[in-house]
């Protein structure tokens, strides 16, 4: 289980696409802020939306525990945000060019050797601060 998990992080931070989805099996699902995501295709448009969103999106893995075909990991997401990034309230948050650092943590599940399931949580409230966005566009009180 730890060796696919490794193969994503090097993918992801590789932006590589075909890689990372050679990590996934034939119907992967993933929870994360934005919703659930089904299948190769969303697994795909997924990925490059955050790619695109923050270029230079780079993961480093702070801790790693692995219990036979499960995998969390603990890591700090940084980027700039120069591309469109979608947000949790429906808007497209346009190229800011800040520099974001977030910490996250995400949970694997794998069967053969492939993620069959994948959840990522982050501090939200954390990221869209970091973007610029004042809390009463986030519905937020200020």
């Amino acid at each position: 289980m730890a060796d696919v998990v490794d193969r994503y992080f090097s993918a992801y931070n590789a932006h590589d696409l075909d890689a990372i989805m050679g990590c996934y099996c034939s119907k992967p699902v993933a929870v994360g802020p934005g919703g659930p995501v089904e299948g190769r295709s969303e697994m795909a448009s997924y990925h490059t939306a955050i790619w695109q969103a923050f270029p230079d999106v780079h993961v480093t893995v702070l801790r790693k525990v692995v219990d036979r075909e499960a995998t969390a990991i603990t890591a700090v997401g940084t980027g700039r945000h120069t591309g469109p990034f979608p947000l949790t309230t429906g808007e497209v948050l346009q190229g800011t060019g800040r520099y974001v650092s977030v910490r996250c943590c995400w949970f694997f599940a794998a069967e053969g050797g492939l993620i069959v399931d994948q959840q990522v949580f982050f501090d939200q409230l954390e990221l869209y601060l970091q973007l610029g966005l004042p809390l009463s566009r986030l519905g937020l009180p200020p």
